[in-house]
This record gives C-alpha cells, sequence and structure tokens, in this order.
C-alpha cells in the first residue's frame, strides 16, 4: 500500500512540475518584445544571418539608425559583395532592398558628394617635356623644311647655328601639302611621311647644340586633307577648288580642321617643341571675289551675328544718344531766336538767328553714320572671327603643354583696319597670341607703298617704315605679343626688271639693322630651299 502510494506521489509531484514549467515558459514569450521582426525572415524565408551584409549590422532595435555621416561600406566592396549563391542572395524585403524613396536614395548633396575642389583633389599632373629649352635672349632663327631636318642638309643648317649667333629653328611638322613630316601614331597616322625618320633623335640635337625649336603647322593651305574629305574644304563644278598654283585648302569655318590643326601641335608639343607657330591662318587669297562661287559649309557661323556688328551696334546706340542729347539744344536756341526774329526783325536778332541756325547745322554734321550692316559685310566679318576663334581655340587647347603660341601674318595686315578677304585682323590675331610674326618680305610689297617705288629695291627703308605701323598697333593692345618678324633671304626674280634686286649679306644685313633700329630685336629668316647668305651680321 504504501509502495503504491508512493508511486501515486511521485507521479503527481511530476505533474505539477511539468505544469509550471510550461506555464513559465509561455509568460516569458508572451512578455519578450519582438526583435526586429520584420527582418528576421525576407519574402523568400531567408534569414538576416544568411545575408553577407548581416554580419556587420547590430539588429539591435535601440541602435540607432545609420546617417549621411555614418556610411555603410561602399558596395563595390568585395567583401560587401552579393555572390549568386541562392542561400546568401538578398531578397526584396522592403527593410533590406533599397528602394526609390528620396529618404534612402543617395542623392548629389554637396554636403556629401565628392566635388573637384583643388583645394581638396589632386590636380592633374602638368606635362613633362622630354627636354627643357630656355628662352633666348632673343630669338634669331632660320626655316627648316621638314625634308632638310630629316636629311643631309641639317648638318650645315647646325653649323650656320653653331658658328653664329643664330639660335633657333623653325622647322615643318605640318607642311605645306599638309603631311605631318614624320610617321606618328593614332588618328594622324594616315597624313605621315617619313621626311624626319627619328623626330626624337632630332629634338635631342637640337637640345644638343641649344638651339631653340619651333614646330611650323601650315594650318588652312591643306592639299592632302582637302582632297580626302572635300567636305572640309571648297568645291566648285563637284571638284574641290584649288588655286593657281594647285593648292588645297581647308576651311576655317569647321570646328573639325581647328582639331586637326591642334592634333598636329600637340604631337609636335609632345616631342618638345617649346612653340608652334602656325602658317596660312586664312581663308585663300582673293575669297571675297569667289565667296559667292564656291559651294562650302558656314558650319556654327552660318546664322551667327559677327562681333563687330554687335561692337558697332553698342558703339552706335550710344554715339547716337549723345548726339540726340546734344542736338536738343541747338534745336531748341534755333527755334527761340527764329521766333525772336519774326518778333522783333532787327539786326541784332537776325545775328542771333544766323549764328543759332549755323550751330545747328554745323552740329548736324556730327550724326552718327548709320554701321554697314548688308549681308556681304557679314559673310567679311564672319571670315574675321572663324579666323581669330581658330587662333583663341588653339592656344587654350595648346596651354597644358606649356608652349608659345605664335602665327604668321601678312604684313600688309597691320597696315589695315583688317584684311578682311582672307580673314585676317593683326590686332585681334595678336590679342590671341605669344607672338606675331609678320612676314615683311620686301618683296611681298606692292610698287609704291609706303611711297616707295619699288620696295624690293629698298629693304632698309620698306622694314622701318613697315616697324612704325606695327608699333601703332601693338602698342594700342593691353597686352602685346612678342613681334619676331619673317625677313626675305631669296632673291624675287620673278618680279619685274628693274623693281628687284639680288639678295645677299647686305640684303639681309640691312633688314636686320632696320629692325633694331626700330627697337625690334627677334626675326627669323625665310629661305624655302633652306640656303642662306654667309656672313651676315645676326646681332649688330
Amino acid at each position: 500500500m504504501k509502495k503504491h502510494f508512493s508511486a501515486w506521489l511521485l507521479v503527481a509531484l511530476l505533474l505539477m512540475l511539468t505544469a509550471c514549467s510550461n506555464n513559465s515558459a509561455s509568460t516569458s514569450n508572451a512578455n519578450k518584445a519582438p526583435s526586429n521582426s520584420t527582418s528576421q525572415t525576407d519574402n523568400a524565408g531567408t534569414k538576416d544571418e544568411a545575408d553577407p551584409s548581416a554580419s556587420s549590422s547590430n539588429n539591435d532595435s535601440t541602435q540607432t539608425p545609420a546617417t549621411d555621416n555614418q556610411p555603410s561600406a561602399p558596395s563595390n566592396d568585395a567583401g560587401n559583395t552579393s555572390s549568386n549563391d541562392p542561400s546568401t542572395a538578398p531578397a526584396d524585403d522592403p527593410s533590406t532592398t533599397p528602394s526609390d524613396d528620396p529618404a534612402t536614395t543617395p542623392t548629389d548633396d554637396p554636403s556629401t558628394t565628392p566635388t573637384d575642389d583643388p583645394s581638396t583633389s589632386p590636380s592633374t599632373p602638368a606635362f613633362e617635356p622630354p627636354f627643357k629649352f630656355p628662352y633666348p635672349d632673343a630669338v634669331r632663327g632660320i626655316y627648316v623644311t621638314g625634308w632638310s631636318a630629316g636629311g643631309e642638309r641639317m648638318q650645315s643648317l647646325l653649323k650656320l647655328v653653331d658658328d653664329t649667333d643664330l639660335n633657333a629653328m623653325v622647322i615643318d611638322i605640318k607642311d605645306d601639302d599638309g603631311y605631318i613630316t614624320f610617321k606618328p601614331e593614332g588618328d594622324l597616322a594616315e597624313f605621315g611621311q617619313p621626311y624626319i625618320r627619328d623626330p626624337q633623335a632630332l629634338i635631342k640635337t637640337l637640345h644638343d647644340h641649344n638651339i631653340y625649336p619651333i614646330a611650323r603647322i601650315v594650318a588652312f593651305k591643306d592639299t592632302v586633307l582637302a582632297k580626302k574629305h572635300p567636305e572640309l574644304s571648297y568645291v566648285m563644278d563637284g571638284k574641290v577648288w584649288r588655286n593657281g598654283n594647285g593648292d588645297g585648302f581647308i576651311n576655317p569655318f569647321l570646328e573639325a580642321n581647328w582639331q586637326h590643326n591642334v592634333d598636329a601641335a600637340i604631337l609636335a608639343a609632345k616631342l618638345g617643341f617649346q612653340e608652334i607657330q602656325f602658317d596660312y591662318v586664312r581663308f585663300p587669297e582673293g575669297f571675297e571675289s569667289r565667296d559667292k562661287i564656291l559651294q562650302y559649309s558656314m558650319g556654327e557661323y552660318k546664322d551667327k551675328k559677327p562681333n563687330k556688328f554687335a561692337e558697332e551696334e553698342k558703339a552706335y546706340s550710344e554715339a547716337t544718344a549723345s548726339y540726340d542729347s546734344g542736338l536738343a539744344p541747338l534745336q531748341t536756341a534755333y527755334d527761340s531766336s527764329t521766333s525772336t526774329y519774326n518778333g522783333s526783325q532787327t539786326d541784332e536778332n537776325k545775328k542771333a538767328m544766323d549764328d543759332a541756325q549755323k550751330a545747328l547745322s554745323d552740329y548736324k554734321k556730327t550724326k552718327p553714320k548709320s554701321p554697314d550692316f548688308s549681308e556681304k559685310e557679314r559673310f567679311t566679318q564672319l571670315r574675321v572671327d572663324a579666323v581669330t576663334d581658330f587662333v583663341h581655340y588653339a592656344r587654350e587647347r595648346l596651354k597644358p603643354y606649356g608652349v608659345k603660341v605664335s602665327v604668321d601674318i601678312f604684313g600688309y595686315s597691320a597696315t589695315l583696319p583688317e584684311a578682311p578677304g582672307i580673314g585676317q585682323n593683326f590686332s585681334r590675331i595678336s590679342d590671341n597670341v605669344d607672338v606675331i610674326s609678320s612676314m615683311i618680305y620686301p618683296s611681298h610689297w606692292s610698287d609704291g607703298y609706303f611711297g616707295i617705288k619699288h620696295p624690293d629695291t629698298e629693304p632698309y627703308r620698306l622694314v622701318t617704315e613697315y616697324a612704325k605701323r606695327e608699333k601703332e598697333k601693338l602698342d594700342a593692345l593691353a597686352t602685346p605679343p612678342i613681334s619676331r618678324p619673317w625677313i626675305q633671304d631669296f632673291t624675287a626674280s620673278w618680279l619685274a626688271k628693274g623693281s628687284y634686286i639680288h639678295y645677299g649679306k647686305e640684303q639681309v644685313d640691312a633688314q636686320i639693322q632696320a629692325l633694331k633700329d626700330s627697337g625690334i630685336h627677334e626675326f627669323l629668316i625665310w629661305n624655302a630651299g633652306n640656303k642662306y647668305s654667309a656672313g651676315v651680321n645676326y646681332t649688330p
């Protein structure tokens, strides 16, 4: 009996203990707050702890949410990049999936978005040329073709510079045909010719001889590109137009042509040339007489108002306003004196009326003249804009290479307001270059210019007269460029008999002396065949 009672008691105690245990667990679960219950499983049933990014997150519900000042690790971090493993792939749980909610989507808030602030961002490294050449006391140079630079004649030209006070060479890099005078890589490869077989060695040679290197880039006389791309040139009767010498030209209105020349200039800068000299920066000679015959694109200039028109409109408006303000009192004075005389026709009143009438009449003669805004003038001025804009464009794009920019220009353009037929305005071009090189060869001036019967026969006088006009133009500029004219060392035997002379040491000396006497100390000497007179005094 006792054994049965003991067994029964043991069973009852066990049942009571079990009931108490279940009740305690139920109470515990009912009082416990759910811990991020919606993030525990996603719509696919994947647990948070299976997401690689969850390992670095604290799921404590009391944790402060991440802010812009506490960014999570970048998504491109290898440790946070999701994989294709289905067990770890993130699901579309709204609590964990990025959305387009402005509150959670990254924005370009300047307070959080990295910027190119120069004070905090590394700057682009400056271009380092392979060689550094000091600028001479004054550039005194000669012209060298690509053929000469890459051939046997270069040795005699190096000796000429070594043995004299010459110190610079202007070497063709893009020549008169449009060829690159060496074989470049890249986009300009098709224009390359092996005249200079090793351009890097050429630069080293110039450096070894302390010769300041200037790269000549023939800009808009370009037979090669005109033939390859007629749309970049001028067309007449279905064919690319050429001038009387058979030369083709490309169109300065088109930015594609600007860039083609700048690309050639960059090649030269990367080789180590210290200066880029653009030649033929103009429309073809006599273009104003055929601009309506040739077919060509005006690009972005088609509907543009010329810069000169805008300037003239403003000036005319201001001048007219000033004129009108001065006219009113004179008109009033005349009207008053006339009324007085009509009321009392005395000699005194007659004189007052006559004086007022004369003053009014004289003033009316000063009425501003309306500028020429004709369509013909618009096209003329757009040519000037295109040429000037190219020079500005080239200079800006060459700045990263630390080179000087110079332009060859017709000498007579400095003696005129502008040469609009070819698009050259001396002052505007000079405002956009480091060096201006007027071609002042005495043979290139017509008889009677500057009052000189035959300019080629009087080199000293011709250069002196030119220098006076150029000084007036350059003095008017806020920051004038260096003046470095081209002078003549060739005989212009094509001129009429009696209007030219043989050129040699004496004539070259005369031009250099005239430049010095005029305060111009830099010059370049031209001979197309690179055969220069011996014994010249380059530093008188």
